[in-house]
């Protein structure tokens, strides 16, 4: 594996930790079969996602949203990176909804799907600026280009939408997080990594 691209993924594990590390009080206990569960289940929904979401634009669209230009894999609409990519904002997203929880608000779902949207197409940003300075390129290059090509408005409903779907998978996966966490982890590999 390419040295640019590890620092690239330990840089990343710092920032998320960081903000992960921000978001978290002391009196927030931290349940590690749950931080597992949640990456797990984003490594799995997030690489599948990719490549359903581009399939359904190539078909109503003629043209997908993205490419992926580190580590193509399935025509370019995931990559094997996202793998790593999306476990990290499946921990990131532990911390994200513990922080939500706290302030006990009363459309406690609607307000989480809200902050993943705005918080992916800030995390995508990053991701895309902080490669260029790393690896010289885009990881995934947004063809819309109304924010750079570095994401792109058009992803929002989808973030959204997704959002709102894993309120309910995390509700039950977080009923057996370390069976779920591992089934997931699983499939995600077999997606990523064997069926190319």
């Amino acid at each position: 594996m390419d040295t640019s691209l590890i620092f690239f993924f330990l840089y990343l594990l710092t920032v998320v930790y960081c903000a992960g590390f921000a978001l978290n009080t002391h009196s927030t206990p931290v349940n590690i079969k749950d931080v597992y569960m949640y990456a797990g289940t984003l490594a799995l929904i997030g690489c599948i996602s990719e490549v359903a979401i581009n399939s359904f634009c190539r078909a109503v669209f003629d043209s997908p949203l993205w490419v992926y230009r580190v580590t193509p894999i399935h025509g370019g609409d995931t990559s094997t990176f996202a793998f790593f990519q999306w476990s990290l904002y499946g921990y990131h997203l532990y911390y994200l909804q513990k922080k939500l929880q706290s302030f006990k608000f009363k459309y406690e779902d609607v307000i989480f799907a809200v902050a993943l949207s705005i918080d992916a197409l800030l995390l995508e940003i990053l991701v895309n600026v902080s490669s260029l300075f790393f690896l010289d390129t885009f990881v995934f290059y947004y063809l819309p280009g109304d924010l750079g090509h570095l994401t792109t408005l058009a992803v929002f409903p989808f973030y959204l939408l997704g959002g709102a779907i894993l309120m309910g998978i995390f509700k039950r996966f977080l009923q057996d997080p370390l069976f779920f966490g591992t089934l997931s982890f699983s499939i995600a590999f077999i997606f990523v990594f064997l069926a190319q």
